[in-house]
């Protein structure tokens, strides 16, 4: 028996080219309804293969026939010979293509895009639930930066665009550790933005926290010596533009002064951005080094996936989450879980499983 494997934008229409090939005695084997990779040209699109063969013994064909059918095969199933797969990679029912759509409709609905996209989907397991399924693998994908949550190095310069809580989400974390006996001091480095001194200036008075402005070399050296018995300085800057080059290149003389080998970053970044915003912002920032993520903002948002696909697509960790303005409230370590709490359908109701650190 001959099997013949036809691909189209949908199982109707995938019929009916077999038929128009194969002919009308043929009876259909397998199906499999999936979505194509898109690009930044083209959308994502539906695509049904089926595998068939003829009811019917045929005479032999020619072999310009032949030559047709295995170009015609080679062309659309891109798939081995059904006789060849195993009984689990034959399974064709409705309980695995109905999870199957649901785990891409829950991918779709949490904007979780490549490459985190294709690792679950490539290895995830149809004979489970959809949610549970994508939440496991989604736990053992995520990386959290739990080393510099419990040892901080010296300086923690915090980093990002303007309007993503730089300063506010600095606050919450150096009240953090103080509630957890560290000594900490705050320096800003942005003295560019109206009110930006007087803005962390109120909260490190609100909070007890001592705090110094510097806008040269010479006066962040007089502020990191005035707090080199602290155990942690937080040093909030500047938000840069990739068209302000002078105002990137003085930040990044700034941040040199620190020393890389005493100094951790921590770049805010809002999960209502686009991914692709998150990207172009990473690569303006990336010259200072590899920072871990807070993610900000997440009170004004659904779901953190497009965080979390630029997150695993950088190689970037996550080291704390905010949930509004509130300071010293409103924050969060991060942790699996807390992330998988933000996500839409995925099977899991984790949302009150860590508890805030806001006291």
């Amino acid at each position: 028996m001959e099997y013949y494997t036809v691909v189209a934008d949908s199982y109707e229409n995938a019929v009916k080219k077999a038929k128009s090939l194969y002919g009308d005695d043929i009876r259909i084997h397998s199906r499999r309804d999936y979505m194509t990779h898109g690009t930044i040209f083209t959308r994502r699109q539906p695509r049904c293969e089926i595998v068939c063969y003829s009811s019917q013994r045929k005479e032999a064909k020619d072999a310009r026939l032949r030559d047709r059918d295995m170009k015609e095969f080679e062309k659309e199933a891109r798939t081995p010979d059904p006789s060849t797969l195993s009984p689990n990679e034959r399974l064709d029912t409705e309980v695995y293509r109905e999870k199957d759509a649901e785990a891409v409709s829950i991918l779709d609905k949490n904007h979780i895009e490549d490459p985190l996209r294709s690792k679950l989907l490539k290895a995830f397991p149809t004979s489970e639930d959809a949610g549970v399924a994508l939440s496991q693998m989604l736990l053992r994908s995520l990386d959290i930066d739990y080393g510099k949550q419990v040892h901080p190095k010296h300086f923690v310069a915090f980093i990002g665009p303007t309007g993503s809580g730089k300063t506010t989400t600095l606050a919450k974390v150096a009240y953090v550790y103080k509630q957890q006996g560290k000594n900490v001091a705050i320096i800003t480095l942005d003295t560019y933005r109206v009110g930006a001194y007087e803005q962390v200036k109120a909260f490190a008075d609100a909070l007890s926290i001592p705090v110094k402005k510097a806008s040269a070399e010479d006066e962040l050296i007089a502020a990191t010596e005035s707090f080199q018995d602290m155990d942690i300085v937080f040093i909030d800057t500047m938000g840069t533009s990739p068209k302000d080059k002078e105002l990137a290149l003085h930040l990044t003389s700034l941040l040199s002064m620190l020393g890389s080998d005493r100094t951790d970053l921590i770049m805010t970044i809002p999960a209502t951005m686009k991914e692709e915003d998150m990207r172009e912002q990473y690569a303006l920032y990336s010259r200072h080094g590899k920072p871990s993520l807070a993610i900000t903002k997440l009170d004004e948002t659904e779901t953190v996936g497009n965080v979390l696909s630029f997150a695993y697509g950088a190689g970037l960790p996550i080291i704390f989450l905010t949930n509004g303005q509130r300071v010293p409230d409103d924050i969060e370590k991060a942790s699996s879980k807390a992330l998988i709490a933000h996500l839409k359908d995925i099977g899991l109701e984790m949302k009150n499983s860590e508890s805030q650190i806001s006291k």
